[in-house]
């Protein structure tokens, strides 16, 4: 396995997304992180897995949850009982309940495409960001994939990635590793696309 290989899959990775997505978009690293723990996972059913975290825009599939069951999911996170701390101790079972719907799926679930998504509210531990700006990124999200959702060429290609990514041995390396990996391959289109526009 060789770093630089991978950063050259990576690089063919964003060049499959210019072809499919709009060029402003923010989903970028959220895919390509996606595809890399995928293929890490040695998981390829792309299209379903990547479509998937869209059931979190449905409130009503986290709605039903019992308050003992939100209670304990923000008690058990460290993280999340810290910025919590005072909504946990007081019970308030409405403030977190409102919180719930965007942090589960992020934070219990750990879904490989909306962790990546919120990735610098993550790293921050800012929280009740990602509870205020989930709707409203999600939704935005959706329409910057939606050119690509039907086209079977896009998801063939990111199946492609993935199994590059696999063969190269993307599982020996940390999470954090992908996760720069990306950052730079990503950042360097965005340099070149505004050397473009110039």
């Amino acid at each position: 396995m060789s770093k630089k290989d991978i950063e050259s899959a990576l690089v063919r990775g964003v060049e499959i997304l210019n072809e499919f997505l709009p060029s402003k978009s923010t989903l970028y690293f959220a895919i390509l992180y996606s595809a890399c723990v995928w293929a890490a996972r040695r998981v390829f059913d792309y299209r379903e897995r990547l479509l998937a975290w869209q059931v979190w825009l449905d409130r009503d599939s986290v709605e039903t949850k019992p308050d003992e069951f939100i209670i304990h999911f923000f008690t058990n996170d460290e993280v999340l009982g810290r910025v919590y701390a005072a909504e946990i101790a007081g019970r308030d079972t409405r403030a977190l309940r409102a919180a719930f719907p965007a942090l589960y799926p992020v934070c219990g679930l750990e879904d490989a495409f909306l962790k990546a998504l919120f990735k610098k509210e993550i790293d921050s531990g800012d929280y009740r960001k990602i509870a205020a700006e989930f709707d409203a990124r999600a939704s935005r999200a959706r329409e910057d994939i939606r050119p690509a959702e039907g086209n079977a060429q896009f998801w063939a290609a990111l199946e492609n990635l993935g199994a590059e990514l696999a063969a190269l041995g993307i599982h020996l390396l940390a999470d954090g590793d992908v996760q720069r990996a990306i950052i730079s391959v990503v950042k360097k289109k965005a340099v070149k696309a505004g050397d473009k526009g110039r």
